[in-house]
């Protein structure tokens, strides 16, 4: 599983209270105007139908099997501009994305 983190999404990422035993989880569900969406949410539960995908000295993202086939080669950016700041996501094997960029087709 291959998931590409910027060096700012990175920085941005670590300012997360993550605790000894935290991680970012981040998964894809039904919604949006495109028909999947990601969410993200801080969380200390690893299930047995979790999948780690990305993991370094600071962080470890974890998703669970069904998400996971929808983030292989996913970017995480994170931009502080003044229309759209926060964390970016781009996947390059969605089929298509909404106008504001928050929802995807697989």
């Amino acid at each position: 599983m291959t998931i590409d983190i910027t060096e700012r999404g990175q920085e941005e990422l670590a300012k997360l209270d993550l605790g000894e035993n935290g991680f970012l989880r981040i998964n894809v569900v039904p919604g949006g105007c495109s028909g999947m969406t990601y969410t993200a949410a801080v969380d200390t539960d690893f299930g047995a139908n979790d999948v780690a995908v990305f993991e370094n000295d600071t962080l470890r993202i974890v998703t669970d099997e069904g998400s996971a086939i929808f983030l292989e080669g996913l970017k995480i950016d994170f931009s502080d501009d003044l229309i759209r700041s926060g964390f970016r996501f781009t996947n390059p094997n969605a089929s298509g994305s909404c106008g504001c960029g928050a929802s995807f087709a697989g």
